[in-house]
């Protein structure tokens, strides 16, 4: 087996799952959004279905650990040896403490129920699955006329010339900010770095 590229670990996925549907688990090193949850193993086997009130969907365990996905999205990290019979995490006092806390915080508000805000803002969300969606059509041989009629619909493109539209120079950006994203910049995300 090729070793896992950073941030990622390298347990085996099964092979059968269709890639877009893999559970992801980031290692908590490079993602202090990441929860660090201390329970004791018997209640983290493999076999547990959920934590709280949510749902567990995926897990993966090592010698030292056990990875569990939620159904929200969030990633928690147990220690496999954690001997206690309560549940409780592990905040490290360290440069991503804010970060840390606010990922505890949102677990707690989740697990009782209450609101809890997304860490992207709407408009950002949306701005980095059109950068993404647009490396992929560009990949695809997508032009960047045809990405941009397919975001904002063939009359606005032809509202004005294409050399000189302001939407080509929109999806220059989004083209340019996406390929950062893919090289590295999906990091900042996984340190709560959110600009």
């Amino acid at each position: 087996m090729a070793p896992a590229p950073p941030g990622a670990f390298d347990f085996a996925v099964d092979p059968e799952r269709d890639p877009p549907t893999a559970p992801v688990f980031w290692n908590p090193a490079d993602a202090p959004a990441i929860v660090n949850l201390i329970a004791p193993a018997h209640q983290l086997d493999g076999n547990v279905s959920s934590i709280g009130t949510l749902p567990v969907v995926a897990s993966a365990t090592d010698s030292e650990y056990t990875w569990l996905k939620l159904d929200n999205g969030a990633q928690l990290v147990a220690k496999s040896s954690a001997a206690d019979s309560n549940f409780g995490i592990v905040v490290p006092f360290d440069d991503a403490w804010t970060v840390h806390l606010a990922a505890a915080d949102r677990l707690y508000r989740q697990l009782r129920g209450l609101p809890v805000g997304h860490p992207l803002t709407r408009q950002r969300r949306q701005r980095l699955k059109h950068a993404l969606r647009t490396v992929d059509g560009l990949r695809q041989g997508a032009t960047y006329r045809m990405i941009a009629i397919n975001y904002y619909g063939e009359q606005r493109v032809n509202d004005e010339p294409w050399k000189t539209n302001a939407l080509k120079s929109q999806i220059a950006r989004l083209a340019a900010y996406g390929r950062r994203m893919i090289d590295k910049g999906y990091r900042r995300l996984l340190q709560g770095k959110h600009r």
